[in-house]
């Protein structure tokens, strides 16, 4: 019997991190964003949980939904096949999200790699991707049931858990709109077209954030804007960073090219005392997952390996252990 295709919605940036509609042309003006994600983002009322995914670097537009699929794929089955090893999720019902953007350019490698890292800061720092991520994100949380707060040991509190993951240079872009939706937050209420928050407070958050092989400088959280995501925000979780020293794309090239490796290569160097490391688990294993950390290096080395030219192991993350971190952690947000 053919398994069912996995419902996954889709919503696409073009080149400057504008929405588009689903012709994958034309954009959608800001004052229509709004009706935009309500037609596309319906959230289900029995939704426990919805999971954000930003694809990395040089993926093929027609491979962006299939990784995605992969990826959530891995969520379901496990969810399904070991409720045991995530005793919180009970009655587990997610709902997936990806969000498309152009990140290779028509050149080779490694010519493609400075092209791709200024469209992803173009895209970024003159604000439309953030917007668009901050209202998504806010959009999501308009919509959903928060969770409520509780004591450690209530394991089924009730409501609508958010995560987000990103890949590669998809990282930056996500940490982006992480900033910019908490910035709305802060200072009048985010653009989230439902909400006018006036006060200084984070009324709702972040459940989790996975950052699979992140081309982000092995300091970046040293510097701006990214040091910031150490500051109070709207993540109410550690950042978690797979790494592998056979991400080649991540080392030498990154390296040559930033004169550093990144993260994805070697893990988070800077600030030390912000850092957690863990190893990568096997799917019967369970997490324990440092609580007064707000980075944690996760060590992939033994199961990111392909050998791919030039990039490595870069996009090897595709894995059912990929997707038991992500189960863990949603876990670990009860």
């Amino acid at each position: 019997m053919t398994q069912p295709i996995l419902p996954v919605d889709l919503l696409d940036l073009d080149k400057n991190g504008h929405l588009l509609h689903t012709d994958g042309r034309t954009t959608v003006p800001e004052t229509d964003i709004a009706r935009h994600l309500e037609h596309h983002l319906r959230l289900r009322e029995d939704t426990t949980d919805i999971f954000v995914f930003v694809h990395g670097w040089r993926t093929k537009p027609q491979d962006a939904l299939y990784h995605a699929r992969i990826l959530f794929g891995h969520v379901e089955s496990l969810a399904t096949a070991q409720p045991q090893v995530y005793p919180r999720l009970r009655g587990f019902r997610p709902q997936y999200v990806a969000v498309r953007w152009p990140s290779r350019d028509t050149k080779l490698l490694p010519i493609d790699y400075d092209p791709v890292k200024k469209r992803t800061q173009t895209m970024s720092e003159d604000g439309h991707v953030a917007r668009v991520l901050g209202a998504i994100l806010g959009y999501l949380n308009a919509h959903r049931d928060t969770p409520e707060p509780g004591p450690e040991t209530l394991a089924t509190a009730y409501g609508q858990y958010l995560h987000c993951i990103g890949h590669s240079f998809g990282s930056r872009v996500l940490l982006h709109g992480i900033l910019e939706a908490s910035k709305r937050l802060a200072d009048r209420g985010p653009e989230t077209l439902a909400w006018d928050f006036t006060n200084s407070t984070y009324p709702w958050t972040l459940d989790s954030l996975t950052l699979f092989q992140p081309a982000l400088p092995a300091d970046a959280f040293t510097h701006e804007p990214f040091t910031r995501i150490l500051d109070p925000n709207l993540l109410n979780a550690p950042v978690a960073m797979t790494y592998s020293p056979a991400d080649t794309a991540l080392g030498k090239l990154h390296a040559k090219k930033e004169d550093q490796v990144a993260i994805g290569h070697l893990g988070a160097s800077a600030p030390e005392d912000h850092i957690a490391e863990i190893t990568l688990q096997a799917v019967t294993s369970r997490y324990v997952f440092a609580r007064d950390k707000r980075l944690l290096n996760v060590d992939a080395s033994k199961l990111y390996i392909a050998k791919k030219l030039v990039v490595g192991a870069h996009s090897d993350f595709y894995h059912p252990e990929s997707s038991h971190l992500l189960l863990s952690l949603a876990n670990s947000a009860r």
